[in-house]
């Protein structure tokens, strides 16, 4: 029996079905489906979080031999974390269609390249040869044994690879593209609901707010560098209906050895709603971060007929209420943790039924 010629034209590979895919065979086998492990189509697809494809069972088996890193790029690869299905290559890889080998002696199948090398080995018409078709069954055999072996890319012609690279380029672009959009709108969103919920922590927080002034040092320094340099809390709400409050802490216009730290009322859509002037009580704390003994406490009540204390007209009244001299300027280190300042802040506004319930008494 002679050796088959090795030049011998082999049956397609990766034979797209016109009715399926609605585009001609190629003969080879495209460079995106091609696992850089085996060189062959790639079985049960796995996309790496670096963006590489490769079979299940070839990566999986790379990272326990050859260490946790991409075959590509060498990234850093964790089996339980990096690895991810790809159901989309694998979907596109079951619609493709090649012919039996044994095609010549009868068989109709059809199948997926993947599904192609079981269907071989069952193959009726491989079993059912006689004598006088050795030496086709031989050529076919050899077809069969050059199934998953790279591909014949040196009979590509150029202006060919050309088009597929550019076409999986621009593919590749499109992509990124509609996933930077998509980081983008999830990014906006996210903030968005943070907005939200930081709004919606200051209107239900019953009139008690932690103040937490960061990188304090900078802010007393601007402060003594300008007497007029002042810091505002955002503004919180006694009850969701209540007033608006915000706290304001600044170099004392009285003693510049001494921190202001006053609130003022906010202008809201409570306010027409609201009994005024304001009265009730307000409580300040200087949180020291080891000893809660050591805090420093002031509270203090409305006073009638004060003008910080009216419906505003503003966004903000120009006047406010409370401590203009609360701590000496060099006591606030001691009260630093991490360059952050502490005020817990509470606004107690008094009710009609409390008016009643003084009186009663």
């Amino acid at each position: 029996m002679e050796t088959p010629n090795k030049a011998a034209v082999l049956p397609k590979v990766a034979d797209d079905d016109n009715a399926v895919c609605g585009e001609s065979a190629k003969g080879y086998l495209e460079p995106r489906f091609e696992c850089p492990i085996c060189l062959t189509w790639l079985r049960d697809p796995v996309l790496t979080s670096c963006g590489h494809k490769f079979c299940s069972q070839c990566i999986y088996t790379w990272l326990k031999k050859e260490g946790a890193c991409c075959p590509v790029d060498s990234r850093p690869l964790k089996s339980d974390s990096d690895l991810f299905r790809d159901l989309y290559t694998s979907r596109e890889i079951s619609q493709k269609r090649t012919t039996c080998p044994y095609q010549q002696f009868g068989c109709k199948v059809e199948l997926s390249p993947v599904d192609m090398e079981t269907h071989m080995n069952q193959c009726a018409y491989k079993n059912d040869l006689s004598e006088s078709q050795v030496e086709s069954t031989t050529n076919a055999m050899s077809a069969e044994s050059k199934l998953w072996d790279p591909p014949p890319k040196n009979s590509v012609q150029v202006s060919d690879c050309r088009e597929d690279w550019q076409q999986l380029l621009k593919s590749l672009y499109e992509r990124i593209v509609v996933l930077e959009q998509g980081n983008r709108e999830l990014s906006i969103t996210l903030s968005n609901q943070k907005n939200q919920l930081a709004a919606m922590c200051l209107r239900n927080c019953n009139g008690v707010y932690v103040w937490r002034l960061t990188s304090f040092r900078e802010k007393l320094a601007a402060m003594s560098n300008d007497p007029l340099k002042m810091f505002y809390s955002p503004g919180f709400y006694t009850n969701p209906y209540g007033y608006k409050i915000c706290a304001r802490i600044n170099i004392s216009s009285k003693d510049s050895n001494y921190l202001s730290l006053v609130v003022h009322i906010m202008k809201s859509e409570n306010d027409d709603t609201l009994d005024w002037p304001f009265k009730g009580a307000m409580y300040f704390v200087l949180i020291h971060p080891q000893s809660p003994e050591k805090n420093i406490r002031e509270i203090t009540w409305s006073v009638p007929n004060v003008e910080a204390l009216r419906k505003p007209v503003y966004e903000l009244n120009k006047r406010s209420f409370g401590y203009t001299e609360f701590v000496r300027v060099c006591d606030v280190t001691d009260f630093l943790r991490d360059d952050t300042l502490v005020f817990r802040i509470e606004i107690r506004a008094s009710s009609i039924f409390d008016e009643f319930k003084v009186l009663k008494e």
